[in-house]
């Protein structure tokens, strides 16, 4: 439907357990090929925005590079420093997805 021809992942840490995480969030390799996406809109998805601070670090690493940035997540926290512009549900629960046990 959105006829995406070109995914990229970006793997960054930040939580290592039920509220337990690093002091910042970091970006791990191989890193984005940024040259490819120069002056493209690009769709950043994740599953959840607690703290947001994830989000806005890949928020504005591309920002640095790309031509439009917007955000999807399946849950929003009310307290998330990014306001997502696509989200499934807004919750303040933990949440236990399958792929994080």
């Amino acid at each position: 439907a959105l006829a995406v021809k070109n995914l990229y992942v970006m793997n960054v840490e930040y939580y290592t357990g039920v509220d337990e995480r690093l002091d910042i969030p970091v970006i791990l390799p191989p890193d984005v090929d940024w040259v490819e996406l120069d002056d493209k809109r690009v769709l950043i998805v994740d599953d959840v925005a607690d703290t947001g601070h994830t989000l806005d670090l890949v928020r504005r690493t591309a920002l640095e590079k790309v031509g439009e940035v917007r955000s999807a997540v399946l849950y929003q926290k009310p307290q998330s420093v990014v306001d997502c512009e696509y989200v499934w549900r807004h919750t303040d629960q933990w949440i236990n997805f399958p792929w994080s046990t």
